[in-house]
Order: structure tokens, then sequence, then C-alpha cells
């Protein structure tokens, strides 16, 4: 019980801090060697009052002072760090990286400091900003909270816990997985979008696949027999890409992961693209703002 109101507090209090270790959420407690020591200093006072001894006297000032110093370190160790996602668009259904920026304000170096997320942990010491990562994966779409990170640290002698989570203001975008479409609807879409195309003649082939009647040469089948097929590539420049998502898949979530493969192949290839879904139609272009953007249209569609 003591232990959930301990994290619910917490919570409350690094919430109200967002990304930023301060005295504000930083909880100080001594751990089981730290209650030792206490426990030490206190019997030794208590043993140069009664028996006007000055060696514990001596001895528990000494022991004081350590743990005062302790306290102090500790604290120090981890007040004013700031912690910043660098990206925030991820696709669904893949093992990812968390990456973060740790910013460290003071210049001053942290030491053996300990960074918790999920199952996974970093100890790391801290001189300036340091990058960071942890693995994740989430199985949906959406729009999701950043998880928190617990941090934690016992420098310098090992006997006082100092220890917080951050909780961040920024939020995930988690698109849809993306999905290869097969070959043929590949080739709908660009029939659809010809218009935005410079096709070329290739060469003649052999017919062995049953290719769309349209393709088929039928001056070279009246001299040999044969279906032949007249096969065209499209030129690579000035290409501009609809991606209308009802005409996709009729399963929502498969057109989604379609669309999001597109995306990424038109933006590799620099290539002018636009996003089409019902009533909504994004502007065409091939930044990577509009690639963000119309991820996250997807991831929250």
């Amino acid at each position: 019980m003591k232990f959930n109101f301990l994290e619910k507090n917490l919570l409350k209090k690094s919430s109200k801090t967002k990304n930023k270790l301060n005295r504000n959420n930083l909880y100080i407690f001594p751990n089981l060697k730290g209650i030792q020591i206490g426990v030490l200093i206190f019997f030794c006072f208590c043993v140069s009052i009664f028996y006007q001894n000055n060696f514990a006297l001596l001895l528990s000032i000494v022991l004081f002072f350590v743990f005062f110093i302790s306290i102090l370190i500790s604290y120090q160790n981890l007040n004013n760090l700031e912690f910043r996602l660098i990206n925030n668009v991820f696709p669904a259904k893949k093992p990812i990286e968390l990456s973060y920026l740790v910013k460290n304000e003071k210049k001053t170096e942290r030491i053996n400091i300990n960074l918790k997320q999920n199952n996974y942990s970093i100890n790391l010491d801290i001189k300036e900003n340091e990058q960071i990562s942890f693995k994740n994966k989430f199985d949906k779409r959406g729009t999701f909270n950043v998880p928190v990170i617990d941090v934690k640290s016992v420098f310098p002698f090992g006997i006082i816990n100092t220890f917080s989570k951050i909780i961040f203001e920024e939020k995930l975008t988690i698109y849809p997985n993306p999905i290869k479409p097969p070959e043929n609807l590949l080739d709908n879409i660009l029939k659809l979008n010809k218009e935005g195309f410079d096709y070329e003649f290739d060469k003649i082939e052999e017919d062995k696949f049953g290719q769309n009647l349209s393709k088929i040469s039928w001056k070279h089948y009246s001299i040999k027999g044969k279906l032949f097929y007249k096969k065209f590539v499209y030129k690579n420049n000035n290409q501009n890409l609809i991606i209308d998502i009802e005409n996709l898949s009729n399963d929502k979530e498969k057109a989604l992961s379609y669309a999001s493969y597109l995306i990424d192949q038109m933006y590799d290839q620099k290539r002018l693209f636009s996003i089409k879904y019902k009533d909504y139609l994004s502007n065409m272009s091939c930044s990577y703002e509009h690639k963000k953007k119309q991820l996250t249209y997807l991831a929250n569609v």
C-alpha cells in the first residue's frame, strides 16, 4: 500500500514537470545499507552520551557527515536533467527503438545513473548531452503516450536512493504496418494515375502469364502465331501519384498498410504524392513533413 501511494504521488508530480527532473519530482530515501548506517549512527551517538565515549561520538559525526554528503550529491546527480524524444512517428507491429536526448544543463558530470523503460535498463555516466535508446513494439496504430522512464541514482556511496519518473509531453504516432501491395494492384494504381506518368515502349516479350489483352501485339501474333505483349516502362521524373485508400482493398486496415508502404516508397524516390480517403485529399508533395503528416493521418483515420 505504501509503495502504491508513493508510486501514484510520484507519477502525479512528474506529470506536472514533464520531460525534466527537479526538486518537485525527485525522491530521496536510504536503501538497506543506508538504514543500517543510520542505525549505526544512532547507536554510536547513544554510546557517546551514556558512556562518555569520544571515539563513538567522533564515529557518529563522521558517519552522519557521509550520510548527509551522500544525500546532497545523489540529489545533485539527477537534478535538472531534461529528456527529449528525438522521433515520434513509427510503424506498428515492428520492433522499434525510441531514442531520447538527455540534456545536462549544468554541464557537471552525472555518474552511475540507471534508466529503465519497460523491461530494458541502461546504466551510464552523463557528461554533457547523451543520446539513449530503448527497444519497443506497438501492436496497434494510433496516438499513444510515450512510455515512462524510471530514473535512479545511488551515487556516491551506495547508501541513498534518489529516484524519479520521466513523463513526456510528446505523443507517439504509430502508423499502420507497411505492407507491399500485390503486383496487379500496383499496376492498377499506375493505370489510375497514368496522367502523371510518361510511359516509354521497352520491348516485345512472349506472353507466358496471360497478360491483359490490351497489351497484346496482334501484329506479331498474325506473323508468328503466338501471343506477344508490348512491355512499357515509365520514367522516374515528374511522376505524381494519388494514393486512393478506398481503391487499395475492401479491408480498411490492409488498405492503410498498403498506403503506408506506398508513402514510404514515394518519399524514398522523391516523387510527388497525395493521399485520398473519402472527403480527405492532401496536397501534392514529397517532403519529409508531408510524409510525416500523411502517416499521422493514417494512424488516426
